[in-house]
C-alpha cells in the first residue's frame, strides 16, 4: 500500500472516529407497543359512536403502535419522543379527526403518525429539581378524574427526604373559538398544577393537590378562575391495598375552553361565565391479594348539576382527558385499554354524562394460572342528578376476559361485556345518548398485544 493511500485511510477513519464520538457517547433507548382490537358489538361502530337502538351486530378491526425513542446523555440528561400510529382496517370514513390521515384504506399511503410527547428530562445541576419541558404525559392526583393528558408545559419536581413536590405549568389552549390565536383579545386557558405527597412510612403515602385553571373569555375578555383542590392517600395494610381521594372544585370559568358551553354527546355543560361552581369528586379502590390474583373493588363519585342556576356539576379539564381504571368496565365507563373506539354509554369520553355527574360502585377477580391470565367483573353505575330524565339509573355491567402469554412480551385474550340498561334508557325520558325501550349493548374483542 501506497503512502498516499494510507494517508488517506488514516484521515477518513480519523473523521470517522470524530463524528461517531457524540453518538458513542449518546445511549438510545428504543420502547414501544402494538395493540390489535378486533370488535363485535351491537353499540359501538367503528367511529366510536355509541347507541342503544337495535342496528344489528358491527364487526371491525383497529390498531395501536406506539413507538418511544430517548436520546440518553446521562442519568440526569435525556430527550424524551413518543409517537403513535392509530389506524382503522378500511380507513375511518366518518370522523374528521381521521377522515384524511387514517392509512387503514386501500395502499394505505396516509399520514398517521401522532406527536404524543416530546420533552426535555433533566435534573438541574444547582438545584437537584428535575425538569420536564415539552409535551409530556401528566395525570392528576385524582386517579385521572380532572385529567390524565398529554399536555404542553413544564413541570418541575423534588424531594425533601420523605416529601415530594411537584409544580406544573400546561398552557391548555391558545385559541379562541373563531380560530383566532390568543393575543388578539381571545380565549386562553392556562393550568398550574402542584401535588404534594408525603411517605408516613413504606406502606402509607398521603397527598395534597391544588390544580388553578385561567381561562381568559374571548367574549367578556374577562379572566375566569377555576380552582380544584383535594387531598388523596394511598397504602397497603396487610394483603389490602387502599387508594383514595377526594376533591372540591369552586370559581369560575368555561370548562372545556368553549365560549358558551362544553357539548358532549347527548348532553352539554352551561359556560359559567356569570355563575359559579361547587362541585365535588370522591373515588376509592381497593385490591385485596387472594389466591392466585385479587379482588378489586372500587367506587366513584361526581356530582351533578339540575342544568340550571347555582353550578354543581364536576368539571374535568376536557373532554376525552378523564378515566376512572379501577373500575374494570368496556361499556359502562371507558376502558384504559381501547383505542379510537373510546367511548362509554351516554357520551363518547364525558365521565360527567353532560354535567349530570355520576355515581358508581365496581367489583371484581383477576388472575393467573402459568401463562394463562382472566378476569371477571360487575359494575353498576347511576347519574348524580338526572335532571329531566325518568330514572337516574345507567345500568349493570358484567364482563370478563380470559387471555394466554404467547411470548414474554406478547399476549393474545378475548373479552366479552354485557351491559343492562337501568331505566335512564328504557323510559319514555332518557338520559344522554339513550334509545327509548334500547336494546342492551353487548361487546366482544379479541386482542394481541405486543410491549417492547
Amino acid at each position: 500500500m501506497n503512502f498516499k493511500k494510507t494517508v488517506a485511510i488514516a484521515a477518513a477513519a480519523g473523521a470517522l472516529a470524530a463524528i461517531s464520538v457524540p453518538a458513542m457517547a449518546l445511549e438510545n433507548e428504543f420502547h414501544g407497543m402494538y395493540r390489535l382490537f378486533g370488535f363485535a358489538t351491537n353499540a359501538l361502530s367503528g367511529n366510536a359512536s355509541f347507541n342503544t337502538s337495535d342496528k344489528g351486530v358491527d364487526a371491525f378491526f383497529e390498531q395501536r403502535a406506539r413507538v418511544q425513542y430517548i436520546a440518553k446523555a446521562s442519568d440526569d440528561l435525556k430527550l424524551v419522543t413518543h409517537f403513535e400510529l392509530d389506524t382503522k382496517f378500511g380507513g375511518a370514513n366518518t370522523s374528521s379527526k381521521y377522515i384524511n390521515n387514517d392509512g387503514g384504506g386501500l395502499d394505505a399511503d396516509k399520514l398517521t403518525l401522532e406527536t404524543k410527547s416530546v420533552y426535555l428530562d433533566f435534573n438541574c445541576p444547582i438545584t437537584g429539581t428535575n425538569v420536564k419541558a415539552g409535551v409530556q404525559p401528566y395525570n392528576d392526583s385524582f386517579g385521572g378524574l380532572f385529567g390524565n393528558f398529554d399536555g404542553t408545559g413544564v413541570v418541575l419536581s423534588k424531594k425533601f427526604g420523605g416529601l415530594s413536590a411537584s409544580y406544573g405549568y400546561f398552557t391548555v389552549s391558545q385559541a379562541g373559538t373563531t380560530g383566532v390565536v390568543f393575543g388578539n383579545g381571545k380565549t386562553a386557558q392556562d393550568l398550574n398544577a402542584l401535588d404534594l405527597k408525603y411517605a408516613l412510612n413504606k406502606d402509607l403515602t398521603v397527598g395534597a393537590s391544588y390544580y388553578m385553571l385561567l381561562d381568559q373569555n374571548d367574549a367578556g375578555k374577562a379572566t375566569l378562575t377555576n380552582h380544584t383542590a383535594g387531598l388523596n392517600a394511598a397504602g397497603k395494610v396487610g394483603p389490602v391495598s387502599l387508594a383514595g381521594a377526594l376533591g372540591m372544585q369552586f370559581g369560575k370559568s368555561n370548562p372545556g375552553n368553549a365560549a358558551t358551553t362544553l357539548t358532549f354527546t347527548g348532553g352539554s355543560i352551561p359556560a359559567l361565565n356569570n355563575n359559579g361552581t361547587t362541585a365535588i369528586a370522591a373515588s376509592l379502590a381497593a385490591k385485596i391479594a387472594a389466591g392466585t390474583g385479587s379482588v378489586n373493588i372500587a367506587g366513584l363519585y361526581l356530582t351533578g348539576d339540575d342544568g340550571a342556576g347555582y353550578n354543581k356539576a364536576w368539571q374535568p379539564i376536557g373532554s376525552g382527558v378523564t378515566y376512572f381504571t379501577p373500575a374494570n368496565m368496556w361499556l359502562l365507563t371507558r376502558n384504559a385499554a381501547t383505542i379510537n373506539t373510546s367511548t362509554a354509554i351516554g357520551g363518547t369520553t364525558d365521565l360527567t354524562r353532560g354535567g349530570r355527574g355520576i355515581k358508581g360502585v365496581f367489583g371484581g377477580y383477576e388472575g393467573t394460572a402459568d401463562k394463562v391470565f382472566y378476569s371477571g367483573n360487575v359494575g353498576y353505575a347511576a347519574v348524580a342528578n338526572k335532571r329531566t330524565a325518568s330514572n337516574a339509573s345507567i345500568g349493570t355491567e358484567l364482563n370478563a376476559t380470559v387471555g394466554y402469554k404467547l411470548y414474554a412480551n406478547l399476549s393474545a385474550s378475548v373479552t366479552g361485556a354485557y351491559l343492562i340498561l337501568g331505566d335512564g334508557y328504557k323510559k319514555a325520558t332518557t338520559l344522554p345518548g339513550g334509545t327509548v325501550d334500547g336494546e342492551n349493548p353487548f361487546m366482544t374483542n379479541i386482542q394481541l398485544n405486543y410491549v417492547f
